[in-house]
């Protein structure tokens, strides 16, 4: 026993410098994920854990925090960009807005400057309603729980678009049917749908139609909205989903909206992890909104269980 104890106390101390070494890198890697977190928290966007290859938990850490930071950077950079957005659409009708008024108090005709200042009032009550759908489209107060049948949320659109529809002499018609449903809010589905046919009928010729076609697979239901107008350059496709883009050459700027429709389009359909698609129909715009599917109860299942 006397002669292995040497062998032993070589092994515990091989055992501690193994630990140590192990325990001191462990730490590093901590630091490195306290310093990365510090500095995002200070305000350094950019900030990120280096080597988060690791297949370790410390690696399943690191990548956790750095897929969290690109992501807040992503919604700050967003909400900076909307900001500028908005800052940038204010000054117009608030620039007219104290034209009016000086007009109405110098004037002689004091009706037409009433008439603009309550037009610019509405332009201004637009776009707060506008950027509040917006907010909500971002996740706020957004319900996950409902069971939503899409072919009744466009028959509630056809009803409240008709009137527009029918002052615009456009013709709205629904091709297909749905034996599935998705799960999410069934509101801000509604509105993304409302959206996507609204603007439809604004660029819709008089006489023509808007297609409205469901279709669905295993995985997706979708709602496509087609019109017959002039469509967008393919170069700028991409782009109308923006906050406050529009379309010069294609599609006149005063249409009488804010320019925010299919961005709360767009995050609508995001927050319910569908996907959103934009072509030229030759002629015409088509936009299809797919979502996930999910199986929707029917009255007499109900009723059996």
């Amino acid at each position: 026993v006397h002669a292995q104890l040497p062998f032993f106390v070589a092994l515990l101390v091989m055992i501690a410098v193994l630990y140590s070494v192990v325990g001191f890198r462990i730490v590093l890697r901590l630091r490195a994920i306290a310093a990365a977190a510090s500095r995002f928290g200070d305000g350094d966007l950019e900030a990120r854990v280096e080597h988060a290859d690791r297949t370790d938990e410390l690696g399943e850490v690191a990548r956790a925090f750095n897929g969290m930071a690109d992501r807040t950077r992503a919604l700050v950079l967003s909400q900076r960009q909307l900001l500028q957005d908005v800052s940038h659409e204010l000054r117009s009708p608030l620039a007219r807005l104290a034209f009016a008024a000086e007009l109405a108090r110098t004037a002689t005709d004091r009706g037409a400057a009433i008439d603009e200042i309550n037009k610019q009032l509405r332009c201004l009550t637009d776009l707060v309603a506008s950027l509040l759908q917006l907010t909500r489209a971002e996740g706020d107060g957004v319900r996950h729980d409902e069971i939503i049948a899409p072919e009744l949320v466009v028959e509630e659109v056809l009803t409240t678009s008709a009137l527009n529809a029918a002052e615009r002499g456009v013709k709205l018609n629904v091709v297909g049917t749905l034996q599935q449903g998705m799960i999410g809010d069934a509101k801000l589905v509604t509105r993304a749908v409302d959206n996507v046919v609204r603007n439809a009928i604004q660029y819709a010729p008089s006489g023509s139609s808007i297609d409205i076609q469901l279709t669905e697979t295993d995985e997706h239901v979708a709602v496509s909205v087609r019109d017959y107008g002039p469509g967008v350059p393919e170069s700028m496709l991409n782009r109308i989903f923006e906050p406050f883009f529009r379309v010069d050459d294609s599609r006149q700027a005063a249409t009488g909206g804010v320019g925010l429709g299919l961005s709360i389009v767009r995050r609508v359909v995001q927050v319910h992890n569908g996907t959103l698609r934009a072509e030229n129909a030759g002629p015409g715009l088509r936009l299809t909104l797919a979502f996930p599917a999910a199986e929707l109860v029917h009255p007499d299942k109900q009723s059996a269980a």
